[in-house]
């Protein structure tokens, strides 16, 4: 359907060469946090990671929110392999009880998830009490199995206390380690955590009756964790509306990152105009989006990171799409106004049209919106580059 659409506009491009000179490294806008200068957005996470190359006392963590360039992990899985091959492997994270979306992936833990649940995910269907945890849930009863590729040591299960709620049974390598209730007066978001055998590699859940995951973390005592939060067909208007700010803010604070990163835009900017209310809006729900992840963790760090360029394949000759620069802007100021830093990989990437450059070179695919994995390995290497530049 894309190749079609896109020769119907008269798109030509040549077959893509390889290319392996290393990106440009991001050049990362970084805000002031006080009136002398002294604190800036990202000094958190830089003095973190600085010292757990050599302390290596806990995970350094990273919660990575976004649409379908995230989904795919490609992006935050290069992100996981280069600090990992500098501070250690912290294993995969906070990993989804069962996919928002079946499109989701994650390429640092296998997870299969069996019985009777009904699936909600932000891009979705949604449950009326917007308790979706960090952008997806699963209720009903069954069991969850996680397989991650590196080593972890203990596992942190988000949940929903409810009334009636049913038991959770946690298993390592078949063994039962540890049983709890879900149940409770009202309803709540909870957190479970248990100390995992070492050298167990496989890990499950079993809940009993009616139990509402939202999902695991999965982590080594020390090393790098980035979280794909990524869905796909999100918006950041969805995330805003589908998920209460209050219990948003529980997840958030519980999962103490480091930094956290908020990348939003690849499906707005097919509706969005440059000018109006809709591009208002757009960045009102930046500045509300941004100021939980301010209000949940204080001291950390967060980063907005820019939509790509996208050429409007709808058109007669597939011209760039106007709104990107509008949204690049409305996101820079919305995260400027509450203290996080941003990049803007618009003008990375080289700015109007670049998609169509970075197709002949393939680094995108045909849509002219999403990055091949080379592509999205490069988006990696030079933002990895801009976070721990000194």
């Amino acid at each position: 359907m894309m190749l079609v659409l896109a020769a119907s506009v008269g798109v030509a491009f040549a077959a893509p060469p390889k290319r392996s000179e290393p990106p440009v490294p991001a050049k990362l806008d970084d805000p002031c946090l006080d009136s002398g200068c002294k604190r800036h957005a990202l000094d958190h996470f830089r003095e973190t990671v600085a010292t757990q190359r050599t302390k290596r006392d806990r995970p350094v963590r990273i919660s990575y929110f976004g649409d379908s360039l995230i989904a795919t992990d490609h992006i935050a899985s290069g992100l996981r392999q280069r600090l990992g091959a500098l501070i250690g492997a912290g294993g995969p994270g906070f990993v989804f009880a069962s996919s928002p979306h079946p499109f989701n992936q994650h390429q640092a833990v296998q997870r299969f998830a069996g019985g009777s649940w009904q699936v909600h995910g932000v891009s979705a269907a949604v449950p009326a009490d917007r308790m979706l945890g960090l952008g997806g849930s699963a209720e009903g009863s069954g069991s969850v199995r996680f397989t991650p590729a590196t080593p972890v040591s203990a596992i942190d299960i988000h949940y929903l206390e409810q009334p009636r709620g049913g038991e959770i049974e946690i298993f390592a390598d078949g063994k039962l380690i540890e049983t709890f209730s879900t149940g409770g007066d009202v309803k709540r978001p909870a957190f479970k955590k248990a100390a995992l055998p070492a050298g167990a590699k496989r890990f499950e859940l079993r809940a009993k009756s009616r139990v509402r995951l939202f999902g695991a973390a999965l982590e080594a005592a020390s090393g790098a964790v980035v979280d794909n939060l990524g869905i796909v067909n999100a918006t950041a208007k969805g995330l805003a509306k589908y998920i209460a700010p209050d219990h948003l803010r529980v997840q958030l604070a519980h999962r103490a990152s480091d930094l956290v990163i908020v990348m939003f835009g690849t499906n707005e900017a097919e509706w969005l105009v440059p000018k109006g209310q809709g591009m208002a809006e757009h960045e009102q729900v930046m500045v509300d989006l941004l100021a939980s992840v301010r209000a949940a963790n204080p001291d950390s760090s967060c980063l907005v990171v820019s939509p790509l360029d996208q050429l409007d394949w709808r058109k007669e000759g597939a011209p760039p799409r106007d709104s990107i620069p509008a949204m690049v802007d409305a996101q820079r100021r919305a995260a400027k106004a509450q203290g996080c830093a941003f990049w803007d990989t618009y003008d990375w990437m080289g700015g109007k049209g670049a998609s169509a450059q970075w197709f002949r070179r393939g680094l995108v695919i045909k849509d002219f919106q999403h990055p091949t994995s080379e592509g999205a390995a490069r988006i990696a290497e030079a933002l990895f580059a801009g976070l721990v530049a000194k």
